[in-house]
């Protein structure tokens, strides 16, 4: 009786596993977890086999603590080494710790398995963030050409070609992942935005209402959507738009940077340059702002205030023409770090202390021990208020480490 109870055992956990282990495969998780959680009725203890496959659920879910807990788990049981050395590299390519696994991409590609797509997603975000632009849109087709039912790649490729920009190919990526995926949000969104960018305004306006109705407070919608009813001649719709957006969002500055080029362009020059001279505090750094505040304050008659403001604007137009020059020199040299250097001080000198942060962030992801980077964003984190990350960056520019 012990015998055939412990055979019924072993068949069902083995069943169970083999069940887990398909539907992982046909990247059906939530089953997979369903499979793993009955193999555990007859028997609570999990084996290294149990471990391994939970550790491939754990890192579909991107739950990298479990990932890491499951891991030293299945070590402890026995799982084959070369196992579990797989799972951690690709978790490590899928959590963007590139640094550690870096030299074993070709190993991964080469034997993507069921993970391709989460292999591809990482090895994409690799490529993106070394400015290796014709791999990573390689990888993109390759992993639309095999999985041609997914969207994600697909959406992937629309947000590749509008960063170029080429809006056109946007258009098309964005198009194809919205058909596959048609209750996916952002791609609506992001069809949306390019379709105005193309001054495509009769098609962008449902999509932008129709994502609204599900986002009612994401600003960038409002902005598109303002925009596409202004180009159409609808400037009162488009007004008590973004007045409302403004109200309910007086510290946002892209907003009422918004509604400010607005009212200038309606006319109202007071107004605007009240609402743009608010936006202008919080962000003195960029030239843009600064160059539509001017041109408000000069509508206004004060002259001698739009003075300074204008000298910064001349004052940026040849570091600002200059990031077009760089940028082509580093997509020949994507591992120059020097070039990312200038392309995120200019940034955060006239664009945005927040986007010359992320330039610095994608340095010191790149090349931890890059000490110039951390003593910039020591300084930016010191300007925008944020004393701990200015005091954290400061300190591994003193020391050397981080």
């Amino acid at each position: 009786m012990l015998a055939i109870c412990f055979c019924l055992i072993c068949f069902w956990v083995d069943l169970c596993l083999w069940a887990a282990d398909a539907n992982l495969v046909g990247r059906n998780h939530v089953a997979a977890a369903a499979w793993v959680e009955r193999s555990q009725w007859l028997r609570r203890n999990p084996d290294a086999q149990t471990c391994l496959i939970q550790v491939r659920i754990a890192r579909r879910r991107g739950d990298f603590a479990e990932v890491e807990n499951k891991l030293q788990q299945a070590i402890k049981l026995g799982a084959p080494r070369s196992q579990v050395q797989r799972e951690n590299w690709i978790a490590m390519a899928q959590s963007q710790q590139f640094e550690g696994m870096q030299s074993h991409w070709t190993e991964l590609l080469q034997d993507a398995r069921d993970d391709e797509p989460e292999i591809a997603r990482s090895y994409y975000a690799w490529a993106m963030l070394h400015h290796h632009l014709d791999l990573a849109r390689k990888t993109l087709e390759s992993w639309i050409q095999d999985f041609p039912q997914d969207a994600e790649p697909l959406f992937l490729l629309g947000r590749f070609h509008q960063a170029g920009p080429n809006w056109e190919e946007a258009e098309k990526a964005y198009r194809r992942s919205l058909a596959l995926a048609p209750e996916h949000d952002e791609s609506r969104l992001a069809l949306a935005n390019t379709l105005q960018a193309r001054l495509k305004s009769n098609e962008a306006i449902p999509l932008f209402e129709a994502y609204l109705q599900k986002h009612p407070d994401d600003l960038s919608a409002v902005q598109g959507l303002a925009k596409c009813l202004s180009s159409n001649g609808d400037i009162d719709s488009a007004t008590q738009l973004l007045r409302r957006a403004s109200e309910n969002n007086p510290d946002d500055v892209a907003i009422q940077k918004a509604y400010g080029e607005l009212l200038l362009s309606s006319g109202s020059s007071t107004d605007a340059a009240d609402i743009l001279e608010k936006a202008y505090r919080a962000t003195p750094e960029n030239a843009n702002l600064a160059n539509v505040l001017a041109r408000a304050w000069k509508a206004c008659g004060r002259k001698s205030d739009a003075e300074p403001l204008l000298a910064f604007v001349t004052e940026s137009r040849p570091e600002l023409d200059q990031l077009l020059v760089i940028e082509k020199e580093l997509r020949a040299q994507p591992d120059n770090l020097e070039l990312r250097m200038k392309v995120a001080a200019i940034t955060a000198k006239y664009v945005s202390r927040q986007d010359g942060i992320r330039w610095y962030q994608q340095v010191v992801k790149i090349s931890p021990r890059y000490l110039p980077a951390h003593k910039a964003l020591a300084e930016l984190y010191r300007l925008i208020g944020d004393t701990k990350l200015a005091e954290y960056h400061g300190a591994i520019a003193q020391r050397g480490t981080p």
